[in-house]
């Protein structure tokens, strides 16, 4: 089911081409295209609602296995120290879940917390947003 107003819904359908790195008739992981960090991903529902607590029993027990899997291939792709989580769906009301590595030379003020604060102009090159979309391909193929 889709939200013909959500931006999120709108976009599965349109816009994510060349950033999905997975799908499956549940859920789909897609490269951030709105900062410079490179192996950002989004884990999105396919179907519409707000809170993982609408979740059905199927999209709750794939959520777990796949933030997992989404962990361990962004850890085999980027040189970094930590893996941010969070879901805020204020700004576009579908759930949504942030997953960002934080590397050596993110600044100090943008870690932790502070990540909340980045910058999402501008946005990385896309000729390399692509080449991390590759490899993240490879490395879920690798894990399912």
């Amino acid at each position: 089911m889709t939200n013909q107003d959500c931006l999120i819904c709108k976009n599965q359908v349109t816009k994510w081409s060349g950033l999905v790195v997975y799908e499956d008739p549940l859920w789909l992981v897609r490269h951030s295209n709105e900062t410079n960090i490179l192996g950002y991903f989004i884990i999105e529902p396919k179907r519409h609602f707000l809170d993982l607590a609408e979740a059905t029993a199927a999209e709750s027990a794939a959520y777990g296995s796949l933030l997992a899997k989404v962990m361990k291939g962004i850890h085999s792709i980027v040189d970094c120290q930590r893996i941010y989580t969070f879901s805020l769906a204020e700004a576009v009301p579908h759930f949504h879940v942030h997953v960002i590595p934080r590397t050596e030379s993110l600044p100090r003020n943008y870690r932790g917390r502070g990540i909340m604060s980045y910058p999402t102009q501008p946005s990385a090159a896309q000729a390399l947003i692509e080449q991390t979309c590759e490899r993240m391909s490879l490395a879920l193929r690798r894990l399912f």
